[in-house]
């Protein structure tokens, strides 16, 4: 596993400077170097260097996003968020990713409320982003909304409807159903959030990988697809 997620990093370390570069934004040499250490999984060390390309005249979009991704990575949840909000003032392209981070971190801190608002942004700056649906549908279930829940869950599987998380999340929608017309609504329920808890962790630990190949697709002409990257397991483990 820690061979493959070598690998891993190398080609999404390709797919990210082959990005900066199409997109014709500049990256500096210490963005580059910062870049090169989020990939080899140091994100510290990363954040170092990051920090100070984010203040360099010009400065990417991708540098500020990778700033954001390195702290969610040392689970510094205020500074990605702030990280991920000065970015919005930069950001063009890579708007909605920007929202998407901010509203996983919150939801990494349990801020239900923030996460779902956030989410609500993410899907404005790009209504057809199907994570967003998911992480929403899931944050939905932490707020005890059902029926909110399932319609995000079902957008989501028409967006995606290859995903490999499709199958548990068509059972949950099947236990949320029973839950609002079954007379053992408790015991559904309670399976219900299970499987919800899982998707929840499931998705938050894909994020990060989602967000640098939607970051990467169109710069690179990639099809990248809706599908979330396997393998990551070492990033935010809250979910996803």
């Amino acid at each position: 596993m820690k061979t493959y997620r070598k690998h891993w990093r190398f080609a999404l370390l390709a797919i990210a400077f082959a990005a900066i570069a199409a997109s014709g934004l500049y990256a500096s040499d210490l963005s580059e170097r910062g870049i090169r250490l989020f990939m080899e999984d140091k994100p510290q060390e990363a954040v170092a260097l990051l920090e100070m390309a984010v203040k360099e005249a010009g400065a990417a979009e991708l540098t500020h996003l990778y700033l954001g991704i390195s702290y969610q990575q040392l689970k510094r949840w205020d500074d990605a968020i702030a990280a991920f909000r000065r970015g919005l003032s930069v950001a063009v392209q890579y708007r909605h990713l920007f929202l998407f981070n901010i509203a996983n971190s919150f939801f990494a801190q349990g801020r239900n409320s923030f996460a779902l608002e956030s989410y609500d942004q993410t899907l404005a700056a790009r209504s057809d982003y199907a994570p967003a649906y998911l992480n929403r549908a899931n944050a939905r279930m932490k707020a005890e909304d059902p029926k909110g829940a399932i319609a995000d869950y079902t957008v989501y599987l028409t967006l995606d409807p290859s995903s490999y998380q499709a199958a548990d999340i068509r059972r949950l929608i099947d236990l949320l159903g029973r839950k609002m017309a079954d007379a053992e609504q408790l015991k559904a329920m309670e399976e219900a959030r299970r499987i919800a808890e899982e998707a929840a962790r499931k998705a938050l630990e894909d994020a990060v990988a989602q967000s640098l190949r939607d970051s990467a697709g169109d710069a690179t002409s990639l099809s990248v697809g809706s599908g979330d990257l396997q393998g990551y397991e070492d990033v935010l483990s809250l979910d996803d």
